[in-house]
């Protein structure tokens, strides 16, 4: 927020609005990606990607030096993303309950099983079904 201090509080809240705006905008993966890949830079996307990584680490109580050494990030980066999981527990239960959701409709439309009754062990092929087809 220093960064930002010249700005009045309305536009802050403006530009916050806007990006929430967007990203609710989406109806699917698809549209989510063509928004995140027209607002964020590659690099804003694969530091929120690796915080949401180093959420989850901690959520199944991998030890910090652990998590810097496994991701290569700092100590003070896992201490900012562990005050935010304490902060808005809720984010990160709402990014775990979305994601068993689109992996769980992934599983069930990428592969379809044939081959006769008789078959033991059912051969897969792949529909071109993927994570980003999934629908809110």
């Amino acid at each position: 927020m220093r960064r930002y201090k010249f700005l009045h509080k309305d536009e802050v809240y403006e530009a916050l609005n806007r990006v929430r705006d967007a990203l609710l905008a989406a109806r699917d993966g698809n549209d989510v990606e063509q928004i995140m890949k027209g607002v964020f830079t590659f690099d804003e996307r694969m530091k929120i990607g690796r915080r949401i990584l180093i959420a989850e680490y901690l959520l199944e109580g991998v030890p910090f030096h652990e998590i810097a050494k496994t991701l290569r990030v700092g100590k003070t980066t896992i201490v900012l993303v562990s005050k935010n999981l304490e902060d808005y527990a809720k984010c990160f239960e709402l990014i775990k309950y979305r994601s068993k959701k689109v992996e769980s409709e992934y599983k069930g439309k990428a592969y379809r099983s044939f081959g006769g009754p008789k078959l033991v062990f059912k051969r897969k092929e792949y529909t071109g079904f993927k994570r980003k087809d999934v629908r809110r």
